[in-house]
């Protein structure tokens, strides 16, 4: 048993040992309140803001994929998009009820509208728009198809003052039935819907954040000639006369018809307002290649233009320039097996030639457009 000394020596060190241990009630420095998080403000209009994005790489291109070109079925929409609606659109010029195809995400706040137009020959229906339809689905899109007169082989279709009247409404009647973000509005279009895309470009700039043109036709009067020349058995120059009211031959009522239909006559009022994504196949036989990079043309800046004599070699041999240089790969239209051969932006306006033919690249055009907004025009 301890001595009572040494007891009174444990003690007293037991003593001193606690009074210098810190504790965190008596001697730590009193912890700072918690802060509120400041919240992030709301992008400002025009700011650019990335969000996860879907692509639909079952769909590389148009041209060899599951739906025929002249296929016209809503049960295949309804297949692949179980919510896709056939909707009627009253035209506000003359009344009628205009059919289109809506597809609404129902999210709360307001998501891109995807305004996507059949080509040529087929009408709202049209099989190869199913792709835009999976990728509205997939990423919470609004999509719009509209009809716009149908196929362009009457005065009422082709770009007319009614089609692209229709185009408008089916903006206003998705904006009706879903929340829309108006920064985020995009348009696309594939051969004579690029033609009315382009046209829509320069009517009506404020509008759109991006626009998408795939193999599109610049001037309906050159394009007649040139289907005359070359493809004298296919029905498109007559469905031109038709829509034009007549052969549009050089100085005729036709051919001023015509080209208040194309995009030569509107395209350089978007010069520097509207970005503008033009895609052409270097082996396009139905529209050749000068078509796009004339467009690209009227929206460049007067340096960066591609020069004459080269647009004509590239039609005429179908291979590109040296002088014009090599493009970058582009893996997405690598996946398509559609190599990029030229590639050129200005202003606001890019031009892709790609190897291939009448054709539409889904993925290029879709990635392209995600990144684009509107901003507040002069």
């Amino acid at each position: 048993m301890p001595s009572p000394i040494v007891s009174m020596l444990v003690l007293l060190a037991g003593i001193l040992v606690s009074g210098c241990r810190e504790t965190p009630t008596a001697h730590a420095e009193p912890h700072a309140p918690p802060q509120a998080s400041t919240p992030r403000p709301a992008p400002m209009p025009g700011e650019r803001t990335r969000e996860p994005l879907s692509l639909i790489p079952e769909f590389p291109r148009a041209a060899g994929g599951p739906f025929p070109f002249g296929a016209q079925d809503f049960s295949v929409w309804q297949a692949r998009i179980p919510r896709i609606e056939e909707v009627e659109i009253n035209s506000s010029l003359d009344g009628s009820k205009q059919r289109a195809l809506l597809y609404d995400p129902g999210r709360p706040e307001p998501r891109p509208l995807l305004v996507a137009l059949h080509s040529w020959s087929e009408n709202y229906l049209q099989n190869i728009g199913i792709p835009y339809g999976i990728f509205a689905e997939r990423n919470g899109w609004v999509l719009i198809h509209p009809d716009h007169r149908g196929p362009y082989r009457s005065p009422a279709s082709t770009a007319s003052a009614l089609a692209q009247r229709d185009v408008l409404d089916a903006i206003d009647y998705a904006k009706q039935r879903a929340r829309v973000d108006p920064t985020r509005i995009y348009l696309v279009g594939y051969s004579g819907s690029a033609m009315t895309s382009l046209v829509l470009a320069g009517r009506y700039p404020e509008i759109w954040a991006g626009v998408v043109s795939w193999v599109p036709i610049y001037d309906l009067v050159d394009w007649y000639g040139w289907l005359r020349s070359n493809l004298p058995e296919r029905h498109y120059a007559h469905e031109v006369a038709a829509a034009c009211g007549g052969a549009p031959r050089p100085g005729t009522a036709a051919a001023d018809e015509c080209r208040r239909r194309s995009p030569r006559s509107h395209l350089q009022a978007a010069r520097g307002r509207v970005n503008v994504y033009l895609g052409v196949g270097l082996w396009d036989q139905l529209v050749p290649p000068d078509h796009a990079l004339r467009a690209f043309n009227d929206l460049a800046a007067p340096a960066d233009r591609v020069p004459v004599e080269d647009i004509g070699r590239i039609t005429k041999t179908r291979s590109i320039p040296e002088t014009l240089g090599a493009p970058e790969a582009r893996p997405l239209y690598e996946a398509a097996k559609a190599k990029v051969v030229f590639e050129r932006t200005s202003e606001r306006a890019t031009v892709v030639v790609f190897q291939g033919g009448h054709d539409v690249i889904y993925n290029a055009g879709l990635s392209w457009l995600s990144s684009q907004r509107r901003t507040v025009l002069p």
